[in-house]
């Protein structure tokens, strides 16, 4: 299992740790609480703390991508922790693609603040 949620309070917050290559099974997992969430909720956060991500199969990407494409404006927040450059690169370019949602990177160093600003 290479993504792992991590319970939030309040519940608009999906927590997920990502460690490892993301497989379909992954995604699935994510998108089903991301449904249901959103039966109960308006707009949902993400909280994403990315260890060691070593890529995505194919597979995950397609369906990761239909859905993000479909659901892009039920999110309103993005936190992603993580030591590696290029994903606060990645951040960025986000914050340009996606203007209705605000993303912003966080080092591990960090965390606390992200929780802070994720929550607020």
């Amino acid at each position: 299992m290479t993504i792992k949620l991590i319970p939030h309070k309040p519940d608009n917050i999906i927590g997920i740790n990502i460690d490892g290559k993301i497989e379909v099974e992954d995604i699935d997992r994510v998108i089903e609480l991301i449904e249901k969430q959103l039966q109960r909720r308006g707009k949902l956060r993400v909280y994403a703390e990315v260890e060691n991500w070593t890529g995505m199969s194919l597979e995950a990407f397609i369906k990761d991508l239909k859905f993000s494409l479909q659901h892009f404006k039920d999110f309103e927040k993005e936190a992603i922790v993580s030591d590696r450059q290029w994903l606060k690169n990645l951040a960025a370019v986000g914050n340009s693609l996606f203007s209705g949602i605000e993303v912003k990177h966080f080092t591990f160093a960090d965390r606390d603040k992200a929780l802070k600003w994720i929550s607020s």
